[in-house]
């Protein structure tokens, strides 16, 4: 009985909205799925929002890929979900249901989940520049004109990476040294002991 009901649904009701809304659907969970997939690859354009100027006063939107995809999904979820109910006759009513329930869902995931995964990201890595003069310890000998392994402690957080001495000379494992620069991500430190 639910099968013909959605047939009807279509065939009466018209197949156009139908369509709309698995194919909001399915693309926003392909995005999204994708997204995972590759990882941050969508945020390289460096879209994180939009300012609008509304009457003087500045409002921001903070739009991007994986809240719009999550809106796609949640939209057209919801649409075709409610298609074979009473709904799919106010096809206006259905819509805006669909809309704002998406938009609603995406506002709460932004507030709860996003922002505040985006914040720890941007205090635990460190900037290049914050890192001079920082002090570590030699975790695989550094040997001349060559290259080993540092571990320094910055912000509460542990991190290790290619070293090489700046002078040439060997540098002994457990050694402390200070960071003096980094090129391409190595980095160039002296021996605390030889400063």
């Amino acid at each position: 009985m639910y099968t013909n009901y959605v047939g009807n649904c279509v065939k009466e009701r018209g197949m156009d909205v139908l369509i709309l809304f698995q194919v909001c659907f399915f693309t926003g969970l392909g995005l999204l799925l994708l997204s995972f997939i590759l990882g941050n690859i969508f945020d390289l354009t460096g879209f994180d929002g939009l300012n609008i100027d509304v009457w003087g006063a500045e409002l921001f939107l903070p739009l991007n890929f994986t809240l719009i995809s999550l809106w796609s999904v949640v939209f057209g979820g919801i649409g075709w979900l409610l298609c074979p109910t009473q709904l799919s006759n106010m096809k206006v009513l259905l819509f805006f249901i669909a809309f704002f329930t998406g938009l609603a869902i995406s506002i709460v995931v932004n507030i709860l989940i996003l922002k505040p995964l985006k914040k720890a990201q941007n205090t635990s890595s460190p900037d290049a520049d914050e890192l001079i003069g920082v002090q570590g310890i030699v975790t695989e000998a550094i040997p001349a004109n060559g290259f080993g392994e540092i571990r320094y402690v910055i912000k509460g957080n542990s991190f290790t990476a290619p070293a090489r001495s700046t002078n040439g000379t060997e540098i002994q494992l457990g050694q402390e040294v200070a960071i003096c620069w980094i090129k391409d991500y190595v980095y160039y430190v002296i021996g605390l002991k030889d400063m």
